[in-house]
This record gives structure tokens, sequence and C-alpha cells, in this order.
């Protein structure tokens, strides 16, 4: 859990990896490029979402907030 990084202030919260690792996780996250060992020939991932919320998760999520501030 030392890669995963935390910020937060009043209004948002991020929590996401840094350095090599967060590289890593962009590349495969997104389908970017890069090469597998130096000296070796860049490689193209495909994109697959490793973190994230659906849209159904993030309705969910909004109900929830708004049914327990509206009590």
């Amino acid at each position: 859990m030392r890669f995963l990084k935390m910020e937060s202030n009043a209004w948002h919260l991020a929590i996401g990896f840094s350095g090599r690792t967060g590289r890593l996780a962009r590349v495969h996250q997104f389908g970017e490029s890069d090469q597998v060992a130096p000296g070796r020939p860049k490689v193209r991932y495909p994109a697959r979402q490793l973190l994230g919320l659906t849209e159904v998760d993030q309705q969910q999520i909004i109900d929830q907030l708004l049914a327990d501030l509206t009590r």
C-alpha cells in the first residue's frame, strides 16, 4: 500500500498510485504504449479498467447520499 496515495480537501478526495506503479496502472487503464523491458520495442496494451465505478454504481451512491441527506 506504500504506492497508494490519498489527497483531499474540503471539496474532494482522490486516491491513486504514484511513481512507476502509477505509470503502469495508467498504461493498462487507458490502453497506452510501454516498453516491456529496457531496449525492447514498445507494446500497445489494450485498455482495461482496473479501478472505477460504473454508471449504476455512481447512481446508487447518489441515491444513497440523497436519501441520507433528506432524513
